[in-house]
């Protein structure tokens, strides 16, 4: 019998750390792919920019590093889950500079070439995904049915201080260690959620990239791995 495909995330807050993985559960179940698992625990970066910043393995830094870390477990596909913040906008007014996404692919790639990996790169942050899907977060009573955004969502991927608006429309302070993995356990992987938001669009055509990835990989093992960015 044939073993399951195992997916391994890195990502780079506390949050995101439980959250990723209750999101690729989800959406194996989704796709009814059960021949899929991930950790509990994802692979955290040290701290805000880990991934961004030059490799230094000594300091733990680098997407080179943490990719490496997750290489010696053999994962049939890595996930790299980081938020964009403003980067990837000031990124877009030099032309001539590559992009986040395809920055880190490419680091991602030197180091484990033999790996099916995609980089999604969150706009601005991953609570914005949770703005996207507020009419699935009232429906299950997370969010009080008075309190609203002011923003519409067609804009929503233009709002700063995700985390800040998500404590305004919960009512209360917003806690990224426990709020995220369960308000991740509401968001919907339907067409009308993926116009909303083009980063959460971009997520799943990484999955299923991914998967599709991870299962060619196993049928020709000596062949090279796809490895592909996406996000901003």
């Amino acid at each position: 019998m044939r073993s399951r495909y195992r997916i391994l995330a890195i990502v780079e807050g506390h949050g995101e750390q439980r959250a990723v993985p209750v999101l690729l559960r989800r959406w194996f179940q989704h796709r009814r792919f059960r021949d899929f698992e991930t950790p509990e625990l994802a692979i955290r970066a040290l701290g805000s920019g880990a991934l961004k910043c030059p490799h230094d393995a000594d300091d733990e830094l680098g997407i080179e590093y943490y990719v490496e870390m997750a290489a010696v477990q053999k994962p049939d596909g890595i996930l790299v889950m980081l938020d964009s913040d403003d980067e990837c906008i000031e990124r877009a007014r030099t032309p001539s500079r590559l992009g986040l996404g395809p920055e880190l692919v490419q680091r991602a790639r030197t180091v484990a070439p033999h790996i099916p990996i995609e980089v999604v790169v969150a706009n601005r942050e991953y609570e914005v995904w949770f703005l996207a899907a507020l009419a699935s977060l009232r429906r299950a009573a997370r969010i009080p049915r008075g309190n609203r955004l002011s923003t519409p969502l067609k804009n929503i991927e233009t709002l700063r201080d995700c985390k800040k608006r998500m404590a305004q429309l919960l009512g209360r302070p917003y806690e990224p260690t426990t709020d995220q993995p369960d308000l991740t356990e509401l968001l919907p992987f339907t067409p009308s959620m993926a116009h909303r938001s083009r980063s959460y669009r971009k997520l799943l055509k990484a999955l299923e990239a991914l998967t599709r990835a991870a299962r060619q990989n196993r049928r020709q093992p000596s062949g090279r791995a796809s490895v592909r960015e996406q996000g901003a």
